[in-house]
């Protein structure tokens, strides 16, 4: 099935089966804890080590997203 068809299918659900579909589909990206489980520390120990944004810092990214239409 292509995007398109999967688009229009979609189209056609109502509120309540979108969101168990959207629900469906984000636990089937998780498809191995294992990895995401690795790729969560990973990014703890990154941020612990002082990689991470002020909401300041990420609020001035937002307006310049915003600015230029992303």
């Amino acid at each position: 099935m292509s995007i398109s068809a999967l688009k229009k299918e979609v189209n056609q659900l109502n509120v309540a089966e979108r969101i168990e579909l959207a629900d469906y589909i984000a636990k089937k990206d998780e498809s191995s804890d294992e990895a995401r489980r690795a790729r969560i520390e990973r990014r703890m120990r990154s941020m612990d080590r002082g990689r991470k944004f002020s909401a300041a810092q990420l609020m001035a990214v937002h307006q310049a997203l915003k600015a230029v239409g992303v």
